[in-house]
């Protein structure tokens, strides 16, 4: 294999491509990242038996080839290089890295020995805004739970459908689901539990995309952006009746800025137990007031103007799942409707998108 390669695109796509392969694993050719140079490209694969991504290269192929290399020591070289282009070229089964005066050799293995990737027999598939998508994966992926006792919320539900698709995620501490309120075209009902690393993955590609290619099948889904795919594994369910969790009867109304509400729950939080996380939120007539009070440490207030207009009323919550919603929710505030301090509440944009509904449920937690 003898390739060039712009230098920029490659350290992009490498970083992506690296996030599928395993900290640890007990098969040591999952550490690895297939290099193939064929045609005019050069393809990029990893896997982590379960997920599976492939991205392809535009370059100068002056020889085919192909060869399995050490994903962390590669990307640590790729990463460390500067310049416009840079040349792989293999003999036997090393990999030769070079560029300007810089040149390395690595040790790697042959390419017989990498994992198939899988080839997907898709059911149905649908397009999507690539930006859209984005949103709507970092408006839910936060919440999902790392319970693997319960696999069916260690991923995010899609209930898919020609009218729209919702997303669920919830770890049963905090849930959040987005409704897209467009029309799928040729989309088939269906029920599928995406696994977080695969969109993760699908998040961090930041190409000039426009459009994603959703591939669904009766046991996976992959998703082709450009030149690159991802593939995945379903999860298997059933995912909870979410719509049980959802409380109806409150009615208590808190509307406060998304921005100063970010900034001083990160203040106060300093002072929080680092267990609980434990945040007091303190309601009065138009007026907020966040207070941490921590017997070994200290304790911390600060007053927020807000909206609310019931009778006065104090509820805890833990910080940082009040900051992971406020990093979600687009516009300058936010209103929690809430009911008694013992009682889940729920959190809504003060503005909701017109491409979508969006809303975050968050367990309140008991005040010593």
């Amino acid at each position: 294999m003898k390739s060039i390669i712009r230098l920029d695109e490659i350290k992009e796509n490498f970083n992506t491509i690296s996030r599928v392969v395993p900290g640890k694993t007990t098969m040591p050719i999952l550490s690895m990242v297939l290099m193939k140079a064929e045609g005019e490209k050069l393809s990029l694969s990893a896997t982590d038996l379960d997920i599976s991504v492939t991205s392809k290269l535009n370059g100068k192929i002056e020889k085919e080839g192909a060869v399995a290399v050490p994903a962390r020591k590669v990307g640590e070289i790729i990463k460390s290089l500067s310049g416009e282009e840079v040349q792989f070229e293999t003999e036997n089964d090393k990999l030769n890295i070079i560029c300007g005066r810089s040149r390395f050799e690595i040790n790697g293995r042959n390419p017989e020995d990498f994992p198939e990737i899988p080839k997907q027999e898709k059911k149905f598939s649908f397009k999507i805004e690539y930006d859209l998508l984005h949103s709507l994966i970092e408006k839910t992926i936060y919440a999902v739970s790392t319970d693997l006792s319960r696999p069916a919320l260690c991923g995010v539900l899609w209930k898919i459908s020609d009218e729209g698709i919702t997303m669920v995620s919830t770890d049963g501490h905090r849930l959040a689901k987005i409704n897209l309120k467009k029309s799928i075209s040729g989309a088939e009902s269906m029920d599928v539990i995406i696994p977080p690393k695969a969109l993760s993955t699908l998040s961090h590609f930041s190409g000039k995309q426009e459009l994603v290619n959703v591939n669904l099948a009766g046991n996976s889904v992959s998703f082709s952006v450009e030149d690159m795919m991802i593939y995945s594994r379903l999860l298997e369910g059933p995912f909870p009746d979410f719509n049980r969790v959802i409380p109806e009867g409150n009615k208590k109304k808190l509307s406060v800025s998304v921005g100063a509400l970010s900034d001083a729950t990160g203040r106060v939080s300093i002072l929080s137990d680092s267990l609980t996380n434990l945040v007091v939120f303190s309601l009065d007539k138009n007026k907020l007031v966040l207070k941490v009070e921590t017997r070994e440490v200290g304790g911390a207030r600060e007053e927020l103007d807000a909206e609310y207009s019931q009778d006065p009323m104090e509820i805890g919550y833990n910080a940082r799942y009040v900051q992971d919603i406020l990093k979600t929710v687009e516009g300058d505030s936010i209103d929690f409707m809430l009911d008694r301090p013992d009682n889940a509440g729920v959190a809504v944009p003060g503005e909701q998108s017109e491409e979508y509904e969006h809303m975050c449920i968050i367990m309140p937690l008991r005040i010593n």
